[in-house]
């Protein structure tokens, strides 16, 4: 198992380095587009987002659309080997954390999200994810009641990912393409 999850990260995460500035750009966009017109980003106000890493889908755009509309934004900051949303009002209280990844200066502002964007290397058609193997979102989810939203390109959506007992499904994975969302949700 251990094996094919990593044969299987590697390949993606070597597609999507390839990817152009320009395209990342492009298609975060459309995402985020995508993301905005979803009725969870109209219902709640407490949103988690993440700083794109290594050409992840850049949520910036996101953020910004977020603000204008008074809601609530909050960036991981690990602790140890946990995750903690920390409350940001401006991209400038970021500052490079954990692996070099922008994240919240300090740990004020706590914050209990109520919907999640969650990355990752690939996700598959029952919304599981294949993260970069630290562990860091499933911990967190499982301890909390979260919309979770998993935001990637569409090349990065497989057909079934090899999953283990600790694996967190999300309940929508968005793609600049499409939407899916688990069948087991109903929202």
């Amino acid at each position: 198992m251990k094996e094919k999850k990593a044969t299987l990260r590697k390949k993606i995460r070597e597609k999507r380095l390839l990817l152009s500035a320009k395209k990342i750009e492009e298609k975060s966009r459309l995402i985020c587009e995508k993301i905005l017109g979803l009725d969870i980003v109209k219902k709640h106000s407490n949103f988690l987002l993440y700083y794109p890493f290594k050409n992840e889908v850049s949520l910036l755009p996101l953020f910004d659309a977020l603000k204008k509309a008074d809601k609530s934004v909050s960036f991981p900051k690990v602790s140890g080997k946990e995750i903690v949303p920390v409350k940001v009002n401006s991209l400038n209280e970021l500052s490079p954390g954990y692996m070099g990844i922008m994240e919240p200066k300090e740990m004020v502002n706590t914050e209990n999200p109520s919907v999640v964007f969650v990355p990752g290397i690939a996700f598959d058609f029952k919304c599981y994810r294949l993260g970069y193997g630290g562990g860091f979102y499933d911990r967190f989810l499982s301890r909390g009641k979260y919309i979770t939203v998993g935001v990637c390109f569409d090349f990065q959506i497989v057909e079934n990912l090899p999953v283990e007992p600790f694996d967190m499904p999300v309940n929508l994975v968005v793609s600049e393409k499409r939407i899916i969302r688990r069948k087991e949700w109903n929202y």
